[in-house]
C-alpha cells in the first residue's frame, strides 16, 4: 500500500483517521497508531512483520537496558550490540546477495545467492531504530518511558517505509503529549494533497518518459540530456512528494514531522546541495556516524600529528576526509546494494571533499553574483550527471549514458524516433513545470506569498480540492507507480 493509491486514499487514511480521533487518551491514541503501521506495513509484505516486530523488541529491551546499566563498558557493550544487530539485518536482507554476487566474480568460486526479498522500508526503520538506542546510550534519560512509546517510534506508517527519518529526541516529547486542531489538520490535508500532485501529475508523468529513453537502443547527446533533466526532476518531485504525504498525515495525527528538502535545485555548491536533499539522512549521518569519527582517538591523535606537522588550519582541512569518506561511502550503499550506487555516493562525496579543504572555493564565490551563477552551473553538472548514476542499472549503462551527454552530437534517425516516442508534449510539459518549479526562490518570511500559502482560505481550499480530483484522474488513468525510495 502506498500514499497515492486509492486503496490508501479511500479505505485506510479514512478509517485510521477516525478510529484514532475516536480514541479517548494519548496512550490509546497510541495503540491505535501502533496498530495501525503493523497493518500498514503487512500491506506491504505479510512474511516481514515479524522482522519489523523483532526489530522492535530487539531495540527495545537494549534501551532498557542502556538506561539502568551502571558502568561504562557495559552500556558499550550493549549499545554496540544493539548497533551491530540493526546493522547486520540490515547486511543480510539487503547486501548479502550483492556480496556474493561480487565474490562469485572471483576465479573458481560459486557460492549460490539465497535470492532474499528485501524487506519494505528496512533502510528506513533501522535507521530510526539505531537513533533511539544512541540516544539512550548517550544519555540514559532519553529511555523510552513504555515499549509502547519505542515501538510506535520506530513503526510509525507515515514514515517507516521512505522516512523522514525522525531521531528520537524530536519524537520522543510528541509521543508523550501532541494536540490536533480542525486547523492543524486541513494544513496537513492540503500538505498531503500537495505531495501527492507532485508524485502523480509531475513525476509520475516525467517518470514514463525517462523509462522509456533508458528502455530505447539509440542514445545521443538529446536523449541523454532529456534522460538525466527528465530523473532530476523526476526523483526530486518524487521523493519531496512523499515526504510532503508524509508530513501532512503526521500533522492530522497531531506531530509535528522535520522537513526532508528545502530547494535542492538552487543550491550554491555540492555542500549546499546536502543541507537541502534527504535532510533528515544527512543529519543521521552526521549526528550518528560523521561527528563520532571526527572526536574518535585514532582520528583526534592523527589530527594532533597533522597539526604539529602542517598547522591547525591544513590539519583541520585533511582530518575531513576521513569521516567524509566513511559518510559518502555508507550513504552510496545504503541507497543500493549495486556499484553504481558506490560510485554515485564517491561521485557526491569527491566534490563535497573538494569543497571542504578549499579546493572549489564555494564559500567564496557565493558572495558575488557571477560566482554563484558559475556555482549554480557547476552543481546542475554534478548533480545532473550523478542522476545518471544512480538511475542507470549498471555501470556500463551509466557510462553510455554521460558520454553521450558530453559526445553524441550526431543524431540518427533512431535517434529522431526515440525523442518522438518517449518526450511526448505532456511528458515535456511537465518536465518544464517541474523545472520551474523546482527552481523558484523561496517565499520572503512574513511576504505576501508565504501568508497566502498558508491561509487557510476558500479559494485555497477549493484549488487543493482541484488537485485532488487531478490527482484520483490520474491515479486511475496511470494505475500503480511505486514511490522510488521505497526500494530502499
Amino acid at each position: 500500500m502506498v500514499f497515492s493509491s486509492a486503496i490508501f486514499l479511500f479505505a485506510f487514511f479514512p478509517a485510521a483517521f477516525a478510529l484514532y480521533h475516536a480514541v479517548p487518551g494519548i496512550r490509546g491514541k497510541n495503540i491505535v497508531l501502533l496498530l495501525l503501521g503493523l497493518v500498514f506495513y503487512a500491506f506491504g509484505r505479510l512474511v516481514y512483520v515479524p522482522l519489523l516486530l523483532t526489530s522492535i523488541l530487539v531495540n527495545w529491551a537494549a534501551g532498557r537496558l542502556l538506561g539502568r546499566l551502571e558502568g561504562k563498558g557495559r552500556r558499550r557493550a550493549v549499545g554496540a550490540g544493539a548497533v551491530v544487530f540493526d546493522l547486520g539485518l540490515m547486511g543480510v536482507f539487503k547486501y548479502l546477495d550483492f556480496f556474493i554476487a561480487n565474490l562469485n566474480a572471483l576465479p573458481g568460486v560459486h557460492i549460490p545467492a539465497p535470492g532474499i526479498p528485501l524487506p519494505l522500508g528496512i533502510s528506513f526503520f533501522t535507521f530510526t531504530a539505531i537513533s533511539y538506542v544512541v540516544e539512550v546510550w548517550r544519555k540514559p534519560a532519553n529511555m523510552a518511558k513504555s515499549f509502547l512509546e519505542a515501538a510506535l517510534y520506530i513503526s510509525f506508517f507515515p514514515v517507516i517505509v521512505s522516512g523522514p527519518i525522525v531521531p528520537w529526541r524530536t519524537a520522543a516529547p510528541q509521543l508523550r503529549e501532541r494536540t490536533c486542531s480542525p486547523e492543524r489538520t486541513a494544513r496537513g490535508i492540503r500538505r498531503f494533497i500537495a505531495g501527492m500532485g507532485k508524485k502523480l501529475l509531475i513525476a509520475d508523468i516525467v517518470g514514463r518518459m525517462v523509462d522509456g529513453i533508458y528502455a530505447g537502443t539509440a542514445m545521443d547527446a538529446r536523449l541523454a540530456w532529456m534522460a538525466a533533466v527528465g530523473y532530476a526532476v523526476q526523483i526530486y518531485f518524487d521523493f519531496a512528494g512523499y515526504s510532503d504525504m508524509a508530513i501532512g498525515i503526521g500533522q492530522t495525527f497531531g506531530f509535528t514531522l522535520p522537513e526532508n528538502f528545502d530547494r535542492p535545485y538552487t543550491a550554491l555548491g555540492m555542500t549546499d546541495f546536502w543541507k537541502r536533499w534527504h535532510i533528515s539522512l544527512t543529519g543521521w549521518f552526521r549526528n550518528y556516524l560523521y561527528m563520532p569519527l571526527v572526536m574518535s582517538r585514532p582520528l583526534q591523535r592523527l589530527y594532533k600529528k597533522w597539526s604539529a606537522k602542517y598547522g591547525r588550519a591544513r590539519a583541520n582541512r585533511l582530518s575531513i576526509l576521513i569521516p567524509m569518506g566513511a559518510v559518502w561511502l555508507c550513504t552510496g550503499l545504503w541507497h543500493g546494494a549495486a556499484w553504481h550506487f558506490v560510485l554515485w555516493g564517491v561521485w557526491h562525496g569527491l566534490f563535497c571533499a573538494l569543497e571542504g579543504v578549499g579546493v572549489i572555493p564555494a564559500s567564496r564565490l557565493a558572495k558575488t553574483g557571477a560566482g554563484r551563477w558559475a556555482l549554480r552551473l557547476y552543481t546542475a553538472l554534478v548533480v545532473l550527471t550523478g542522476t545518471v548514476l544512480f538511475r542507470a542499472e549498471t555501470l556500463g549503462r551509466a557510462w553510455s549514458v554521460v558520454r553521450a551527454m558530453f559526445t553524441g552530437w550526431r543524431f540518427t534517425a533512431a535517434g529522431t524516433l526515440q525523442m518522438q516516442l518517449s518526450c511526448t508534449p505532456l511528458a515535456v510539459f511537465c518536465l518544464g513545470v517541474g523545472a520551474v518549479l523546482s527552481l523558484l526562490p523561496a517565499p520572503k518570511k512574513g511576504g505576501r506569498l508565504e501568508s497566502a500559502v498558508g491561509r487557510l482560505d476558500p479559494a485555497g481550499c477549493v484549488l487543493s480540492l482541484g488537485l485532488l480530483v487531478l490527482c484520483v484522474l490520474a491515479m486511475a488513468a496511470s494505475g500503480f507507480q511505486p514511490f522510488i525510495y521505497l526500494q530502499f
